[in-house]
């Protein structure tokens, strides 16, 4: 050994025991990060891939650019691809209804709007359409067909390629057509809007070349529009709502920095007070003060190249756990998720903040370690030659416990260490549960009531009878059917606010579905004819009992308001309300039992011709809206959010866990030769587990209420910024959350105690005296 700091391997080989902790705590902090940090970045990719699949991978759109601009800003270097894409009135051919639109190869294929089979369309004559018409019109690739535009003119045209389905066309039972940009551009028609799309080079700076379009070819701000989503998501958006979350994921960040700071310090600390005689050795051999602090913070990198790697695999293996739940159980949407990602800024992250927290950490055990005098290398304690201030209060409390309460409050600087890991644990957890309420505002999940299909009649009037939703619930693959009537403007008299009502019936399924939202009253008047069910309102103020004239054809009919709800999914114009009734009440009011709309579930094993047997059974006079690939892209964004919000906050519990056990065990194992003095003058060890708890008891209190405190403020901050800001959602407390976790922390602190306390009982008072842990 050449030098003293050799000491420090020999240390780490004879007690291998006591640096697991330190590591453990080093390794889960950058675990933390690493994690939150992989996580977010799948995250956005993920998003990225919903945004880009949905509405395209482009960056800017010009309306209506002159050719000659559109060239030159196509043949910028900072450009990677570019085109036009073209959109007409519609058309149609056979029996459907298409939207024409065309536009040049390359950017349509950034558009999603590319051929699965066959080619993209070239000639003046050639087409491409999507999967599902083909299916329905019985075309192939190769057929001719007749396509008729909105002024009446027609024209033959050869099928060249299939496109996949488009998700926003297939829910409003329409289709797509798809023509070359010469195609398009020599149809008849005068209404060609036009635009051109513009895709950046990843290193291009987007806002910056945005700007530079506008100013150099003198295009008005309407004139240009931006992917904003997509930009925000890659970072070079303008938005203040992407800048909010910017802002929230920092404070998140000094968070996360300020939970891994406390546990590593009071893993620090530990190390370091129980290895007062040491330290006080070093100095009787003329160690300086400097020399002591140096070995400290050798002793911490060096533990830092072992805990860091370890944090950093951890938090990659989580992430593509994480990755891999994706991709095999929601295969559909997360089909070229690669499962083996390394995220770069998550590595860096978790690196960078391990050992930032652990220099930070270090820094007050340093400072302790090198204040050590060679005389506490005689007594094995730093507190043996402090006086005492004050004793402990014994009126209030038993001895034992005045005595664990003052021993919590002895050190300023211990009480906010230990104090300061349960409080921040709390704000933590606090400030991540934002993210559920974000998650479920950003991305609704789909309702009990969500059909896949939907039956819709012509112009919205009451003309599908009544047997057909018998009849498609009979065919293979179907899971439910519930059909509603509706009946329009009808006029209310006798109320304020209140100029017209919106009659709709409901069955057994929906009023199940509604109960969840019911507010006052109850929904079984309703469901047995003896009442309606009205839309909360300020306006509008109804209350149970309170009773709704409406005129009807019958002459003017009295309604008993037998329930409220917080909110139905039924559109209505200002002063309209919307009266939800049994059917036997809205045919008895109306005298129609035809539907207006029949929803339907489906199995997932449903059949692919299951929507041609369904327009069979209810003829042409009706629009079919599929909604099932919508429905699936709406709950594969919400499953990838819900992985992650809900893999942030297991970790956080995690590492709050942790941090309490860590800090319990330090205050504990510091205190030991004062816990053997006490045995040794005839304190049992009943009385020593009772002190032990009443001081963990303590650092709780004082955590828990500071925690409070903080934890509501900051929940608060980052509520506003996150979801009152987007939404108008106000802030509420949340007291469940608060309760919760407050339990959780208060359970986790005794059964830390457990440990310890068992440990001093189990020894001999001669050995506790002398302990050095």
């Amino acid at each position: 050994m050449k030098s003293y700091l050799g000491l420090i391997s020999e240390y780490a080989k004879v007690h291998k025991k006591k640096n697991r902790l330190t590591i453990t705590c080093i390794a889960v902090s950058v675990l933390l990060v690493a994690a939150v940090f992989g996580m977010a970045d799948m995250s956005v990719k993920t998003q990225m891939i919903e945004q880009i699949k949905t509405y395209g991978n482009y960056h800017a759109v010009v309306s209506n650019p002159a050719p000659k601009i559109a060239e030159q800003i196509g043949n910028r270097p900072d450009v990677a691809v570019s085109g036009w894409v073209y959109e007409i009135e519609s058309g149609r051919t056979g029996d459907l209804e298409v939207r024409i639109s065309g536009g040049d190869e390359a950017m349509s294929r950034e558009m999603n709007m590319e051929a699965v089979e066959g080619r993209f369309p070239e000639a003046l004559d050639e087409i491409m359409m999507d999967r599902s018409a083909m299916q329905k019109l019985g075309y192939a690739v190769g057929d001719t067909v007749d396509i008729t535009l909105a002024d009446g003119s027609s024209g033959k045209f050869k099928i060249t390629g299939i496109s996949s389905d488009f998700v926003s066309l297939k829910s409003f039972d329409r289709h797509g057509v798809y023509f070359s940009t010469v195609g398009i551009q020599n149809l008849p028609s005068e209404n060609v809007y036009s635009a051109y799309y513009i895709q950046f080079k990843k290193s291009a700076n987007i806002r910056q070349a945005i700007e530079e379009i506008k100013t150099d070819y003198g295009l008005s701000k309407d004139q240009v529009g931006t992917n904003r989503v997509l930009l925000g998501l890659l970072g070079q958006g303008n938005d203040s709502g992407m800048y909010q979350l910017y802002l929230v994921a920092g404070i998140l960040f000094v968070l996360i920095l300020c939970a891994g700071t406390f546990m590593i310090s009071s893993s620090f600390t530990m190390r370091v007070t129980e290895r007062v005689q040491f330290f006080g050795m070093m100095r009787c051999l003329g160690a300086t003060k400097k020399q002591v602090r140096r070995y400290v913070r050798r002793e911490g990198l060096r533990l830092c190249v072992v805990g860091i790697p370890i944090g950093l695999l951890a938090g990659t293996l989580m992430m593509w756990a994480a990755a891999a739940y994706l991709k095999f159980f929601n295969s559909a949407f997360f089909a070229e998720m690669p499962l083996f990602q390394i995220s770069v800024p998550a590595l860096l992250a978790g690196a960078g903040v391990g050992f930032l927290t652990v220099m930070l950490a270090s820094n007050a055990p340093c400072k302790k370690a090198a204040g050590v005098s060679p005389q506490a290398a005689l007594t094995g304690s730093l507190r043996g030659m402090k006086t005492v201030g004050k004793a402990a209060n014994t009126r209030l409390f038993h001895v034992e416990t005045g005595m664990g309460v003052n021993h919590a409050f002895q050190s300023g600087k211990n009480t906010f260490l230990l104090s300061g890991s349960f409080a921040i644990s709390i704000v933590l957890f606090l400030c991540f549960t934002v993210l559920i309420t974000f998650m479920n505002h950003a991305l609704n999940p789909l309702r009990p009531y969500a059909p896949d299909i939907s039956v819709l009649a012509e112009e919205n009037a009451p003309s599908i009878k009544h047997d057909l939703a018998g009849e498609i619930s009979e065919l293979a693959g179907v899971k439910k059917t519930y059909g509603r009537m509706f009946a329009y403007d009808i006029p209310v008299s006798g109320r304020e606010q209140v100029n017209t009502a919106m009659l709709i019936s409901h069955e057994q399924y929906q009023f199940d579905w509604v109960e969840d939202q019911l507010i006052e009253g109850n929904i079984e008047d309703a469901r047995d004819g003896d009442g309606v069910l009205v839309i909360y309102s300020e306006e509008q103020d109804w209350h149970v009992g309170d009773t709704m004239l409406v005129n009807l054809p019958k002459g003017e009919t009295s309604l008993r308001v037998a329930g409220i709800l917080a909110d139905a999914p039924y559109d209505r114009a200002a002063g309209e309300q919307a009266v939800i009734c049994s059917e036997k009440t809205f045919t008895a009011l109306t005298g129609s039992d035809d539907y207006t709309i029949i929803d339907i579930q489906v199995n997932a094993n449903a059949p692919s011709d299951l929507d041609e047997k369904i327009r069979e059974l209810a003829g042409n006079q009706i629009s079919l809206l599929d909604k099932r690939i919508a429905n699936r892209d709406v709950q594969a964004a919400y499953l990838s959010m819900s992985v992650f919000v809900y893999g942030f906050l297991m970790i956080i519990a995690f590492v709050a866990l942790l941090n309490i056990v860590n800090t319990v065990n330090g205050s504990v194992s510091s205190r030991m030769n004062q816990y053997g003095m006490m045995r040794a003058v005839g304190m049992s060890a009943r009385q020593l587990k009772r002190m032990v708890w009443a001081e963990a008891a303590s650092y709780a209190v004082v955590g828990s209420i500071a925690g409070c405190v903080l934890g509501l403020l900051c929940h608060k901050m980052v509520f506003t910024m996150m979801v009152t800001e987007n939404w108008g959602v106000e802030w509420q407390p949340p007291l469940l959350v608060l309760a919760v976790t407050i339990a959780a922390s208060a359970i986790t602190t005794f059964i830390a105690v457990i440990s310890p306390s068992k440990k001093i009982e189990k020894l001999s008072i001669v050995n506790v005296v002398n302990a050095q842990q």
